[in-house]
């Protein structure tokens, strides 16, 4: 549910912004003909632009404690949910994640349906970009500071290799991007590439994902490292096609 709402975010977004964004830097442009657009520029305007047809961004998302749809639901908040997705995503089962916050998996079941249908019907992206930071964030909730997953994919990676790679994917963006291609390249040549993460990384699709939400919401960042990840897709294209003498023809594969 977590990336197709964030797919379908970026998606719609695009199509809002793009109008508004080039009126305003041929606004600018004409104004100040020597400009130069840096990223952080092209974040503001892409903020203006998505700000302007009333649809926010990571940047300009809120969490106002008395909109209703960020109420909690049978007192589990925005960011309790995210935490919990994030942890069936690194292999807890529900029923681990429902007793870690306290409740029985009945209410944890109508939780979850009540969070994505709020994010699916918020026409202002507002609650996805909330629900995305905390997303991010999962680690530090204190409810699952001790939860061990219990169907934790079987890998010969060592833990402590893992943990590294983690990080290197929460701190390194470049290295991020370049996954994000071989996870696409992979899937386009037949592979299972959840199987090829586990068994290559020692990591989850959740947890490679997760450490990147802060890149895969920042327009600026997109706009910078998109040419680098389709380089990277292709560079393991070939490596894939070498290893499985598959033909490799890379599709639009949603994730």
């Amino acid at each position: 549910m977590f990336k197709k709402l964030i797919k379908k975010f970026n998606d719609k977004v695009e199509d809002f912004a793009k109008d508004a964004m080039k009126t305003q830097l041929e606004k600018n442009t004409s104004e100040q003909p020597s400009a130069n657009y840096g990223q952080e520029d092209m974040q503001k305007i892409f903020d203006m632009g998505t700000a302007s047809v009333g649809v926010k961004t990571m940047n300009t998302a809120t969490e106002d404690p008395n909109d209703p749809l960020l109420a909690p639901v049978h007192g589990l908040t925005i960011g309790d949910y995210a935490a919990g997705a994030y942890k069936i995503g690194e292999g807890c089962t529900a029923d681990e994640v429902s007793a870690a916050l306290g409740v029985e998996r009945p209410i944890w079941d109508e939780v979850q349906t009540t969070w994505n249908n709020r994010m699916r019907d918020d026409t202002s992206y507002n609650l996805v970009n909330v629900y995305s930071k905390h997303f991010g964030q999962a680690k530090e909730h204190p409810k699952f500071a001790t939860l061990v997953p219990s169907n934790k994919p079987q890998t010969d990676v060592l833990s402590e290799d893992a943990k590294a790679t983690l990080e290197r994917l929460e701190t390194d963006k470049h290295y991020f991007f370049e996954i994000q291609g071989a996870l696409e390249a992979a899937y386009a040549n037949g592979m299972d590439g959840a199987q090829w993460l586990i068994d290559n990384l020692g990591l989850s699709v959740g947890q490679v994902n997760g450490a990147g939400t802060k890149y895969m919401n920042d327009f600026s960042v997109m706009a910078q490292m998109m040419a680098y990840q389709e380089q990277k897709k292709n560079e393991y294209n070939e490596q894939f096609k070498k290893e499985n003498g598959t033909g490799g023809v890379v599709d639009d594969i949603d994730f």
